[in-house]
């Protein structure tokens, strides 16, 4: 065997070592960062990510809350599929995302006393860590807004389970919302609020202050939504009402006038 060959599968030998420790690591990792920046216990069964492609799968994720809440649990996500294109974060301002397909089990929102929910301090977190230092004395942080576009979403979403601690006595409410729908060219998480998730998310609406509850732009968005929705609807209610109203006196008087 020439010392090329040699020198090839050697090379390849190491690779293949590299690759296997990149993968036996990477959630370790992952998970030790994710916990770092936002205090919620994350656990990953498989996680793989090709820095070349941009192919990344998750599996077996969840997010457990930190300690001060009363109840555990957060996000459970069965998985999650991405094709990032990679070269977006070098030539642009955005991350360009080709595919992106989640698929979870169980979301639980966990309102503590205080009022404080799991979903928005979970969101303040990267808020935070993405914000930029300040220029002089007194000066606040700013907190840069990262650009994206989503070409394909798919998004599969089982249960909402809202356990609410800031009364008296508490109050945990499940809704099976059999979420499955598939978007493009998503930028903005108000996108997301199509007529059929809309449905799928109005009892909750209704029933709970969204805007407070989930963080940001898409609880602002959910709760105008359903805010328009119901207003539409009693407006039609209201409708209805008058023209059965207006046929039973239209009944009544053909009735009366047909009388000898």
């Amino acid at each position: 065997m020439s010392g090329t060959v040699k020198a090839c599968l050697l090379l390849g030998g190491l690779f293949a070592l590299a690759a296997l420790a990149w993968m036996a690591f990477l959630p370790a990792v992952v998970e030790g960062e994710l916990r770092a920046a936002t205090g919620f216990d994350v656990r990953i069964t498989v996680l793989s990510a090709n820095p070349f492609t941009g192919r990344v799968v998750v599996r077996g994720l969840a997010a457990r809350n930190p300690p001060a809440y009363p109840s555990p649990d957060f996000v459970v996500l069965r998985e999650l599929k991405a094709d990032v294109d990679v070269f977006s974060w070098v030539f642009t301002d955005r991350i360009v995302i080709n595919e992106l397909d989640v698929d979870a089990a169980k979301i639980e929102i966990v309102r503590k006393r205080d009022g404080k929910s799991n979903a928005g301090e979970f969101a303040a977190a990267f808020l935070a860590r993405g914000a930029t230092s300040p220029e002089g004395p007194g000066a606040v942080p700013q907190r840069s807004h990262t650009k994206y576009l989503i070409r394909k979403l798919h998004i599969r979403l089982d249960q909402l389970v809202i356990a609410d601690y800031s009364g008296q006595k508490p109050d945990e409410t499940i809704y099976s919302l059999n979420i499955n729908h598939t978007y493009s060219n998503v930028s903005q998480a108000k996108q997301l609020l199509v007529p059929e998730v809309v449905r799928s998310l109005y009892s909750f609406g209704l029933h709970h202050d969204a805007a407070q509850l989930l963080p940001g732009e898409f609880g602002r968005a959910l709760a105008d939504a359903v805010g328009s929705a119901a207003h539409i609807g009693a407006k039609l209610k209201d409708a209805g009402q008058k023209a059965q109203d207006y046929l039973k006196g239209l009944l009544d008087k053909l009735e009366q006038s047909a009388k000898p």
